[in-house]
């Protein structure tokens, strides 16, 4: 893992699949996600639930000022 710009955290699939009770105790301590790599391209990313659940609600909001 290592860090970059925008992104706390990249890992790759190898890593997700060796460590991923730490990658998820990361992910869950960190504000930001964990970019996961398949072949040196991003590929997904790994965010706590209570960020997912901001995102969530971001979106919903934004949905929202349109309908306005």
């Amino acid at each position: 893992m290592y860090s970059t710009k925008g992104i706390e955290a990249v890992a790759t699939i190898t890593e997700l699949r060796s460590k991923t009770s730490e990658l998820v105790e990361h992910a869950k301590s960190i504000e930001r996600g964990i970019l996961i790599q398949k072949n040196n391209e991003p590929y997904a990313v790994l965010i706590s639930y209570d960020l997912y659940l901001e995102l969530l609600g971001r979106q919903a909001e934004k949905k929202g000022q349109k309908k306005g």
